[in-house]
Formats: C-alpha cells, sequence, structure tokens
C-alpha cells in the first residue's frame, strides 16, 4: 500500500510537488506508484540517511521506501552496558519466521554486555533460524566483555554468522576467580581457524591477569593457519608471544595492516624483556604493514579512547 499523503509530506521539502501529482487521489495506488521512479525513491531515501524520525515514517509509505529506509535504520546495531535485555529481545525477533527488517543487518556491536551476577540470558535459542535472519551480517565487534561469561548459546552464534570481519576490543580471558585463560584463548582461536568466511580480525587491548601470561606453546599448531589482522596492539600480541614468535615459528603467516604500539602496564614484570620479541614480530611483519600508531596514553583506554573497567581486582 502506497501511502501518498504521507509520501507527500515527507518529500515536500526535498522536491516540488508537480500539479499532475497534488490531483492523484491517495487511494489510487497503481498511479501513484507509477508517478516516481523506483531510483528516485531511493535517492530520496538515502538523502535522508541521519534523519532517523523521518526515515521511520517514510518506511510506511510503500513497499519500496520501506525496504529502503530499513538500510539505513538497521545496517548498523549497537548494544550497550545495561542492554541485556534488549539484546535477547532481538534474539528472540531473529527466532520469528516472520521477521524480515534484519536482513539489513550488516553490523553488530556488542559492548559491556554479560557481565558476572547480571541478567540471565534465556537459552535454547533455535540458531539455524537466528542465522537465516542475519543473511548479510559481515561486521561483529565484541567491546569490553569477558570472555568466560558470554553463554556459550551466544559464542555459538557469533561464531556460526557468515562475518567476514571479526573486531575484538578490550575483551578479558581470564579473572582471579575464573583461571581459563588458555582454555578461552585456544577456543577462540580454534572457531577463528574453523570459520570459512573470516577475512579480517581486529585484537586490540585484550586483556588477561597482569602478572601471569597463559603459556600457549603446547598449542602452536592451532594458531599456525594465516590470519590477516585489520589491527594489532601491544597487548594483544603478548598475549601471544608464546605462539607467535618468529624465532619459534618459522612458518609464521600473519599480515597486519594497522599496528599500535601501547605502553605495557606498570603492574606487569620484567617489561623490558618483551621488546625484543616485539621487534622481530614487527620485522616480520614489516611488508603488509600500513601504519604504525604510537600511543603514550593509558593502556587500560579502548581503541576510542575510553576507559575499560578492569576485571583483575582481588
Amino acid at each position: 500500500m502506497f501511502n501518498l499523503s504521507l509520501f507527500r509530506r515527507l518529500t515536500g521539502r526535498i522536491l516540488p510537488i508537480s500539479p499532475e501529482l497534488r490531483t492523484i487521489s491517495s487511494d489510487d495506488n497503481n498511479t501513484a506508484i507509477g508517478v516516481f521512479a523506483p531510483e528516485l525513491l531511493d535517492r530520496i531515501t538515502d538523502h535522508l540517511h541521519n534523519d532517523r524520525p523521518t526515515l521511520l515514517r517514510l518506511g510506511l509509505t510503500s513497499r519500496q521506501t520501506l525496504i529502503r529506509s530499513r538500510l539505513h535504520l538497521f545496517s548498523e546495531l549497537e548494544f550497550n552496558k545495561g542492554g541485556d535485555r534488549q539484546f535477547d529481545m532481538f534474539l528472540a525477533l531473529l527466532e520469528a519466521p516472520w521477521t524480515s527488517f534484519t536482513n539489513a543487518v550488516e553490523s553488530l556491536h556488542v559492548k559491556e554486555l554479560f557481565l558476572p551476577r547480571g541478567y540471565k540470558h534465556l537459552p535454547n535459542k533455535n540458531l539455524a533460524r537466528i542465522l537465516a535472519n542475519l543473511p548479510n551480517l559481515r561486521t561483529l565487534r565484541l567491546t569490553s566483555l569477558l570472555w568466560p561469561y558470554i553463554p556459550p548459546h551466544i559464542r555459538d552464534l557469533f561464531f556460526q554468522t557468515n562475518i567476514a570481519d571479526l573486531q575484538l576490543d578490550s575483551v578479558a580471558f581470564a579473572t582471579y576467580t575464573y583461571r581459563r585463560a588458555e582454555i578461552d584463548i585456544m577456543e577462540l582461536f580454534v572457531r577463528l581457524s574453523l570459520h570459512p568466511s573470516l577475512k579480517s580480525i581486529t585484537l586490540y587491548n585484550l586483556q588477561f591477569d597482569d602478572e601471569v601470561i597463559p603459556n600457549l606453546s603446547q598449542h602452536s599448531s592451532t594458531f599456525r593457519r594465516r590470519f590477516h589482522l585489520k589491527s594489532l596492539d601491544t597487548s594483544s600480541l603478548l598475549l601471544l608471544k608464546d605462539v607467535w614468535d618468529p624465532l619459534r615459528a618459522n612458518d609464521l603467516d600473519i599480515t597486519v595492516e594497522s599496528f599500535h604500539v601501547r605502553l605495557v602496564p606498570m603492574t606487569r614484570s620484567n617489561r623490558e624483556a618483551y621488546i625484543p620479541f616485539f621487534s622481530r614480530f614487527l620485522r616480520r611483519v614489516g611488508p603488509s604493514l600500513h601504519h604504525i600508531f604510537i600511543k603514550l596514553s593509558d593502556p587500560y583506554l579502548d581503541s576510542t579512547g575510553k576507559q575499560t573497567f578492569r576485571y583483575f581486582a582481588r
């Protein structure tokens, strides 16, 4: 159904309304649709890409404007701290067979959810239907999360989507009350190695116990596949020192676009001892590097410069 009167109000200040259009009856849908070329409807909708209220109204005028407006309204979704219930409601919508707006979702950002003693996420999701309703999701960004507390069914969802770009920013892999850093990191990289569509990865400010760096050398084969990192920093690289040191791994096949040199926390002992490792790694990936950033700010800031909360307080 084409709502002509609503369309007139929304477009009146963008395009002049012709006298012929003013005489068209609002219930003459076929005539009204024929007046506007599909390309013109798309251009009008795209022109309003930053005007969320108008896009919501424009989606009521016709099926074509509904589909086009959804591309701007829902292409990037973000769930922030305190949004656990909303995230569960989003998953419930994805389970519904009639859901259609999620076809527009291209990027999903999950930040500061799944906190200990927080909201209990509902299990037993219909994973196959959820994945079918996210056919165009390409980027997944996880920020300031505690990896062990991400519910298993949600971790399964994250790594079965058809994403091409995975961004991990300030994700923690261990706490004093939950020491499973090696297992968690192993799980992450096993899933990465089995993900066929993944093209690029960001590892920034990955967090772990300042006093105990996990030893991954016994699992080095898991980290030997080819990895292309869009962004990597010294904190995350330090977590992988036992498996990504060119001195130990002659067959290392890693490319890095951007490398961030950041302060190693003062609480970490023998900080100077890691400099030769950083140097060897940078020489190895040097041909692929496009940018090197040097940041002398707080080592616990996330990639946007915001303070991340620490998980390792006793």
